[in-house]
């Protein structure tokens, strides 16, 4: 690669901490627990709203945005509250947080209030939702994005609401849920914004940004399933090269974020001691085609898991996405335009017309349950990288946990998780709530 490539291709960082790979497979919806209603004369009023708080504290060898950060601690808290109204709920939550090293963030999880007439449930506000039913490896998760350079020990925490109007139809096993989305809120991706001949541009403005979805899910019986289709725009990104060249720079670049049509479909069922789950979506990428936008794609994952007596957990499954009308961007003549173009199809994971991987996951179990230990992993075949992440868990108390675990990253600097090697850390986190 040409030293021009070099700069270029090392002002993208990444997509970070295995996007898709390690989003969990189940709605992040409110904690079960008693309803207590507004108009109750309990002069609780903690209990009355449904409050609740956590605090966090931790230290990471590393932080999650490419800044070449070494040692960092982070304090966080976390606040939800849940009360509800007669044929009325909400729910809320939100978190502040700030850094060793001078950051300090804070955001709006989610806000919503539902009102449930008999089968019909309206829900309106910033919500998150969950698609698919295979294990954290979700093609038609696109609705909710995350932030990846959010330092948590638990990966549901990086999620993002978008405000939405979900109507609900219970039609017995069947359940037909439709969305409206006027808000559009990207994922958060670690960048390094300070690459010499390298210029960062604004990301790209969204013009329109509403966005539709349903969903017939099918529960209970044999086999649990569901039909999707999402048309709005991917919360993810492509890099894009401007063309306008500041002073002093090779190159401008811009995330840019396409419009997509996404059906998609999943099931899982129990066959013996055997639990089996598959999941495909086909992703229709929409708008003017260039050399630097991800290609249309299929994209199908299917596994199986199962206990053992010892209380041993395993779950394996493969992955199969096969990418339509593709060109390599690696074949480009000009050298600019490739290095950007590299780095867009590695941050879509399109860099080979055809990708396999598999993921596997081990989790068990002691002292009465209060030490959890899990190791999940995901590896491309083609490109040869891979994400390994142990995680332990002890509780102290009910409401005391204390966390320790990795993100390790390795592979060519040309894919997947190559590209963040250098984000590969350990971290412990203590947390006291919930």
């Amino acid at each position: 690669m040409q030293v021009r490539e070099l700069l270029v291709a090392a002002a993208f960082g990444a997509v970070g901490m295995s996007t898709q790979a390690l989003a969990q497979d189940t709605a992040l919806e409110p904690p079960a627990g008693p309803v207590v209603e507004l108009s109750d004369a309990a002069p609780d009023y903690p209990a009355r709203l449904g409050l609740q708080t956590s605090l966090r504290a931790g230290v990471w060898s590393h932080d999650r945005d490419l800044n070449r950060v070494a040692t960092t601690s982070v304090f966080a808290l976390r606040t939800r509250v849940a009360p509800r109204v007669g044929a009325l709920d909400t729910f809320a939550e939100g978190f502040v947080h700030t850094d060793s090293v001078g950051g300090a963030d804070g955001d709006l999880v989610e806000a919503w209030v539902r009102l449930t007439l008999g089968n019909l449930e309206i829900k309106a506000g910033r919500q998150i939702v969950v698609w698919g039913r295979a294990d954290r490896l979700n093609p038609t998760d696109n609705i909710s994005s995350r932030d990846y350079t959010l330092l948590v020990a638990n990966d549901d925490e990086q999620r993002r609401g978008n405000a939405m109007v979900q109507t609900r139809l219970g039609l017995g096993a069947f359940t037909l849920d439709a969305y409206w989305l006027p808000e559009f809120r990207p994922s958060r991706f670690p960048l390094d914004r300070n690459r010499p001949g390298v210029v960062l541009a604004t990301r790209e403005h969204v013009d329109s940004e509403s966005q539709f979805a349903l969903k017939l899910d099918h529960s209970g019986g044999r086999l649990d399933w569901s039909l999707s289709w999402f048309r709005g725009v991917d919360r993810t990104r492509d890099f894009v090269a401007t063309g306008f060249n500041p002073p002093g720079a090779l190159v401008e670049v811009q995330e840019s974020f396409p419009r997509l049509e996404v059906l998609g479909a999943d099931f899982a069922g129990v066959a013996g001691p055997f639990g089996y789950r598959a999941e495909v979506a086909y992703t229709n990428v929409r708008g003017p085609d260039n050399i630097y936008r991800k290609n249309s794609s299929v994209w199908a994952v299917a596994g199986i898991d199962t206990t053992l007596a010892s209380g041993w957990n395993f779950n394996l499954q493969y992955s199969f996405r096969r990418i339509l009308d593709y060109s390599d961007p690696r074949g480009l003549p000009n050298p600019i335009q490739r290095a950007v173009a590299i780095q867009s199809a590695a941050v879509s994971n399109q860099l080979d017309r055809t990708q396999n991987g598999a993921t596997f996951r081990v989790a068990r179990k002691w002292l009465q349950d209060t030490l959890d230990f899990e190791l999940s992993s995901i590896a491309y075949f083609e490109t040869g990288d891979a994400a390994i992440r142990p995680k332990l868990t002890y509780a102290l108390t009910d409401g005391v946990r204390i966390s320790a675990g990795g993100d390790i990253f390795f592979g060519p600097s040309r894919s997947y998780f190559g590209r963040v090697r250098n984000l590969t850390a350990g971290y412990l986190q203590l947390t006291v709530g919930y």
